[in-house]
């Protein structure tokens, strides 16, 4: 049970871009439209100097842990995971930042051994919670750290796919894997937080960048239950609820973190979750921190505070 407040911040979809140094081989394949985007667009929608900015006012606030929901990098390519390891390690030690993979970090077959020797250790499960078969299997999925009641359940949705598909997909063994997290987490009574890079909700994303098996995850997540539900990859700000067992789940998506957009919903943010344990349940409040859109990068910050709502039942209890 959490004994005192619980901090989580969560941040989301840097992309990173790092193009320098690459042989022309490396684009003969997807990563040849990943270019050609960031060229047309994203390279002026989404300067780092954003996320800087976000990182600073991080800094200041110290939460207990951060959370990273996927595509760090924007090609998956070997220095743009150098690059995001540098951007890690200034946010904070492994033991307390927790990654997981996006579909830009797994564009191609070959990004994945580039993935593990960058991030190995931020996106390690605490030790002897490794899930059976994980020792052999680095791509076996969830990860689970449980940190003062709460538990970050860490899904992989990162799968290459087909030219011009952002798609994802857990696959059959994660999710059996993940119902039985759930269950022994929520018998527990921690706070689970379920991390996974795309939404999981319909219509949060078109159907080429959609998560593939979302229904059969929301129908486990029905089952299950969880007390929140945290993504990136649609690039916008989203709170929607799904039916649980006993009360509506949060499914909370957040915006690049590196976007400077006038749109209000699109751009980045720095969101921390204050959670505690009340009248045997949960509390969370939430503050989020963001740069004011200046069409060349953030020149100052506002901040604002938002509830999850009433109390969250424990379903343990």
């Amino acid at each position: 049970m959490l004994q005192a407040e619980f901090q989580l911040a969560h941040l989301t979809d840097f992309h990173l871009f790092q193009s320098a140094g690459a042989p022309w081989r490396a684009f003969l394949n997807k990563r040849s439209l990943s270019y050609l985007s960031w060229r047309l667009r994203r390279g002026r929608t989404n300067p780092p100097a954003v996320l800087t900015g976000l990182l600073d006012g991080l800094s200041s606030r110290m939460p207990d842990h951060v959370v990273i929901t996927g595509d760090l990098t924007h090609m998956g390519l070997p220095d743009e995971f150098r690059r995001t390891r540098r951007v890690l390690e200034r946010i904070g030690p492994p033991d307390r930042v927790f990654v997981i993979p996006g579909n830009h970090d797994a564009l191609v077959a070959s990004s994945r051994q580039y993935l593990r020797r960058a991030w190995d250790d931020y996106m390690a499960a605490d030790p002897g919670l490794r899930e059976e078969g994980a020792a052999s299997d680095p791509d076996t999925y969830p990860r689970v750290r449980e940190q003062n009641g709460v538990a970050l359940i860490g899904l992989s949705s990162a799968v290459p796919t087909l030219p011009f598909s952002a798609a994802g997909r857990l696959g059959h063994d994660q999710r059996r894997r993940l119902a039985d997290v759930l269950t022994r987490t929520g018998r527990q009574g921690l706070f689970r937080v379920v991390l996974v890079h795309h939404p999981i909700l319909r219509g949060q994303v078109r159907m080429r960048k959609s998560l593939r098996d979302a229904g059969e995850l929301r129908a486990l997540l029905r089952r299950h239950g969880a007390e929140l539900v945290l993504h990136g990859h649609a690039h916008r700000h989203s709170r929607e609820r799904l039916n649980g067992p006993a009360a509506p789940i949060p499914v909370i998506g957040l915006p690049s973190s590196t976007a400077d957009h006038a749109d209000p919903d699109k751009g980045a943010c720095l969101r921390i979750f204050s959670i505690v344990s009340q009248d045997g349940g949960w509390r969370v409040g939430v503050r989020d921190t963001r740069p004011n859109h200046s069409g060349t990068g953030p020149q100052a910050f506002s901040s604002s505070a938002w509830s999850l709502g009433d109390v969250l039942p424990n379903i343990s209890k």
